[in-house]
């Protein structure tokens, strides 16, 4: 039986108390919380944390130490001959031990860390098995449940006309499928010659790696490409579709309660029940259904769009459901990634089990990725039924959970000089030997030395590799130079990394709140901030 120590100081002893018996009852472990003689657990000094150690090692078969301490305890355990490893940094989140098993003890002693990351490979087994014990509908290989989890994520190509277009939309489909993307759905619009579609159709799906879908206003593209071509599901069939006694049997479908015009039902209720309709209809034909209560726009009736998909999954218990996300973000001036991963959450809850997304707009870059992250967490929130948190995998870009602990400074500096003071009497003075341009394309930096030596271009994907290299070709003088250049080979890389623009000497992330006047219902208005 194992027995774990778990390291603390004063004022979170009592919570630690509390949670080792949760522990203890859940596993049958040994689980005894160690009172340090310091009150906060993550200003505990490396040499008090040695002797308390050393005085109850002996007892134990692991050590679990705080995991805010700012230094490194890996050498205190082949020190003290005890395993010693980082616990998670919320407290609370030791409740993964419940998980892990002994073999899963011995992969945290070899990783020195407890962390959600430790369950994610058992965590994504078991939602692999059951995937494959969930009725679904079959979509080229692809089983889309029905009811999450998991989720299935389609990403919408639309393919323009003209060889040129036809080449790009093929290019981005396997560039999607590649990062997230379990089906493709090519989109035609009806200004497309049959045959030529159906051409540019196979084009898509030759480049593509995952199962291709069509969505047409030809409906005798559609029934082509399903009888004898590439395409494995069919959007989106409405109410009196030909397609119902067209479409080969045993063909997937997505239906929505679509009248003349694309008219919806009014309420939600009546649009529910129509859409259940359409579902008995589509399996008396031999088709699959997919149910698609379809989400209207912000704006638009968004609110009660997501009460018919409640609706829906009462009354269509043996169809997956399908949420078109993109109809929302695609229509918020807000960074896409926040917003996937909540619309991800609600309605995997709702019981849609497949997600239609694009990124047709500049602010939608990497939705479909974003998707399919959000599309695990989501998963796993389902299986495990618990938050959406401390999972391992997570979509926070800009922000962070918990601030990391700082360094030790001296505790009283020599000088202490004001920069933006000094700054300001050293003006800008050229480097002799010659002057830079940078630019960040396709996770690509792009340095360009114009001077001396004549024009010479370096290119790396991380920062450090180019001013390096301009450093061992003597591509700059000054110091002050060299600091420029890191500073803005840095900020390439950041642009590059996140997938946005860089433009020399401008900032690459400003926060809203430093360019945007907003509303307080107190003040009537704050001017932007900073």
């Amino acid at each position: 039986m194992p027995r774990i120590a778990l390291v603390t100081g004063r004022r979170a002893a009592p919570r630690l108390r509390d949670l080792a018996a949760l522990l203890r009852e859940e596993t049958g472990w040994v689980i005894d919380v160690v009172e340090a003689p310091v009150d906060i657990a993550a200003l505990i000094p490396r040499e008090v944390l040695r002797e308390v150690i050393r005085s109850i090692g002996k007892d134990y078969d692991l050590v679990i130490v705080p995991g805010t301490l700012s230094y490194d305890v890996a050498g205190l355990g082949r020190e003290l001959g005890v395993p010693v490893v980082k616990g998670p940094e919320d407290p609370g989140a030791l409740y993964l031990l419940t998980e892990l098993g002994e073999e899963g003890l011995r992969e945290l002693q070899r990783l020195g860390r407890l962390e959600p990351s430790l369950l994610l490979d058992k965590w994504l087994e078991e939602l692999r098995r059951h995937h494959e014990e969930a009725d679904g509908v079959e979509v080229c290989g692809v089983s889309i449940p029905v009811r999450p989890p998991p989720l299935v994520v389609a990403a919408e190509v639309y393919v323009e006309q003209g060889e040129e277009h036809v080449e790009e939309a093929a290019r981005k489909a396997r560039e999607l499928s590649r990062r997230g993307a379990d089906i493709i759905v090519a989109g035609f619009s009806a200004s497309w010659d049959t045959d030529e579609a159906y051409r540019a159709l196979k084009r898509v799906a030759e480049e593509s790696e995952a199962p291709v879908a069509i969505d047409t206003p030809d409906r005798v593209l559609a029934a082509r490409a399903t009888a004898d071509g590439p395409v494995c599901l069919v959007f989106t069939l409405g109410i009196d579709d030909p397609l119902f006694d067209v479409l080969p049997r045993g063909t997937a479908v997505v239906v929505a309660p679509f009248g003349k015009n694309y008219s919806l039902p009014s309420s939600p209720v009546e649009r529910a029940e129509a859409l259940a309709g359409l579902v008995a209809k589509a399996r008396e034909k031999g088709l699959a259904p997919i149910a698609d209560p379809v989400l209207s726009a912000p704006g638009y009736g968004f609110a009660e769009s997501v009460i018919a998909y409640y609706e829906a999954a009462r009354r269509i218990r043996d169809a997956p459901l399908l949420a078109g996300i993109a109809n929302i973000y695609e229509l918020v001036d807000a960074d896409s990634t926040g917003q996937v991963a909540v619309l991800t959450q609600l309605f995997g809850e709702l019981g849609a089990s497949m997600l239609l997304v694009t990124e047709e707009s500049r602010k939608a870059t990497m939705a479909v990725t974003e998707t399919a992250i959000a599309a695990t967490m989501t998963s796993i929130s389902l299986l495990k039924k618990r938050p959406p948190k401390d999972l391992g995998v997570d979509l926070l870009l800009a922000k962070e959970k918990r601030a990391k602990p700082p360094p030790r400074l001296p505790k009283k500096p020599d000088h202490v000089l004001g920069a933006e003071t000094l700054a300001a009497w050293h003006g800008f003075r050229q480097d002799l030997r010659g002057s830079h341009l940078i630019a960040a394309e396709n996770n690509t930096i792009r340095d360009i030395y114009m001077g001396r030596r004549g024009v010479i271009e370096l290119r790396a994907r991380r920062a450090q590799d180019i001013y390096k290299a301009i450093s061992y070709l003597g591509l700059a003088s000054e110091p002050s130079h060299y600091a420029y250049l890191g500073y803005e080979l840095c900020k390439a890389e950041l642009a590059a990394r996140l997938h946005r623009s860089y433009v020399q000497e401008e900032e690459v992330v400003a926060p809203p709140w430093t360019r945007c006047k907003f509303y307080s219902a107190r003040k009537k208005a704050i001017e932007k901030l900073g």
